[in-house]
C-alpha cells in the first residue's frame, strides 16, 4: 500500500508532459551523459544500459572527476542526466554547472524536496516517498524511482518504431552471451 501511494504521488508530480519533455531531450540528444553516486548509481546505471539498449547513446559514469573529463565532449544538443536522492552533492551541483556552460540539458532525477541540484536542473523530474520509519523510507523511494524511470523509458520506446527495432535486435545479440 505505502508503494503504491509513493508511486501514486510520484506519478502527479510529474505529469505527462514532463515525463515527455525529459523523454524528448533524452531522445533528441546527441549524447546522454548519466551519473549518480553511492546508491543513486544503481538507478544510473540501470538507465544507460536501457538506453544503450534502444540506440541512444550514453556515457555513465559514478564518479565526479570522471565524468568532468568526459564532459569535455559536451556540444550543445547534448543531456546530463544527474541522479541524486537528498541533491545535496556540491561535486553534482558543479557539474551540472559544468554542462550549462556547455549549453546542454540538464536533468535531475531528486527527492520532491528544495534542494540545491535543482536549481541547476532545466528538467527535474521529482520522486515522492516518505516514511517516519527508517528501514522503509528507501523501499519507498527505490519504488517510485523505478515507475518513474519506466514511465520515461516507456515514452523513448513508443515514440520510435526504429528504436524498438533496435532493442529487438540488441536483446537477441545479448541473449547467447548471457546463456554461455
Amino acid at each position: 500500500l505505502r508503494k503504491t501511494e509513493a508511486e501514486q504521488a510520484t506519478r502527479l508530480i510529474n505529469p505527462p508532459d514532463a515525463v515527455e519533455a525529459a523523454a524528448g531531450a533524452i531522445a533528441a540528444a546527441g549524447k546522454v551523459f548519466i551519473i549518480g553516486l553511492g546508491d543513486d548509481d544503481i538507478h544510473a546505471r540501470t538507465l544507460a544500459l536501457r538506453l544503450s539498449l534502444l540506440g541512444i547513446l550514453t556515457v555513465h559514469n559514478f564518479d565526479p572527476a570522471h565524468m568532468t573529463a568526459s564532459l569535455s565532449a559536451a556540444t550543445a544538443n547534448d543531456v546530463l542526466l544527474v541522479f541524486s536522492e537528498q541533491g545535496m552533492q556540491p561535486a553534482l551541483c558543479q557539474l551540472g554547472r559544468h554542462f550549462h556552460a556547455q549549453r546542454g540539458t540538464v536533468v535531475t532525477i531528486t527527492r520532491h524536496s528544495a534542494n540545491a541540484l535543482r536549481a541547476h536542473a532545466d528538467l527535474a523530474l521529482l520522486v515522492s516517498a516518505h516514511d517516519e520509519r527508517a528501514h522503509i523510507e528507501p523501499l519507498l523511494y527505490h519504488s517510485a524511482l523505478l515507475h518513474l524511470l519506466d514511465r520515461v523509458y516507456i515514452r523513448l520506446c513508443e515514440a520510435d518504431e526504429a528504436r524498438r527495432t533496435r532493442l529487438q535486435d540488441n536483446l537477441e545479440r545479448i541473449q547467447p552471451l548471457l546463456e554461455s
